[in-house]
């Protein structure tokens, strides 16, 4: 049922628009035009991925629409609980980034990334989905996810190298 849809994956939407915006009144918001999109689109929905891959790409572009005409990101409120974890450039997500100090240094470099990068390490890292989800999600080939996210922790290991910080 659509309340059953709602209730399990509205979290992970959120968290994922989230992250993107890093404010909490504007994720809400598209939060809420996510599942009213998806309601609206149900009866259309073909079944060629899961419902939370299909979800995760009505969220994607409800976000980027939301990007492209309202608010470029510049400045990005910090708080110190958004991020406990990111990416390991050896591929192990399991280390953590340990100090309060460090969470504040991943999230200023994650959002000097590019927004690709910064959209795909979310996805990975942050919401846990499998490249071919996220593969679905952007609609994009799994080769491109593959390369994207590789070159997205390259990416980040030598920003955060730059600001003098330790993974």
């Amino acid at each position: 049922s659509l309340e059953d849809i709602y209730k399990k994956h509205r979290i992970d939407i959120y968290k994922y628009l989230y992250y993107q915006t890093t404010n909490p009144h504007v994720s809400e918001e598209l939060c809420q035009e996510v599942f009213l999109k998806a309601f609206k689109a149900l009866s259309s929905y073909e079944g060629r991925s899961s419902i939370k891959t299909w979800l995760y790409s009505i969220a994607h572009n409800v976000y980027v629409s939301w990007y492209r005409k309202d608010i470029k990101i510049e400045n990005i409120p910090l708080e110190r609980n958004i991020i406990s974890s990111l990416v390991a450039i050896d591929g192990n997500p399991e280390d953590i980034v340990e100090s309060k100090e460090n969470s504040e240094e991943v999230i200023k470099i994650l959002y000097k990334l590019k927004e690709e990068y910064r959209t795909v390490l979310i996805l990975c890292e942050l919401n846990e989905l499998s490249y071919e989800e996220i593969a679905n999600t952007l609609n994009w080939s799994l080769s491109k996810v593959k390369i994207t996210i590789y070159r997205a922790r390259i990416q980040f290991k030598t920003f955060f190298e730059k600001e003098g910080g330790l993974l």
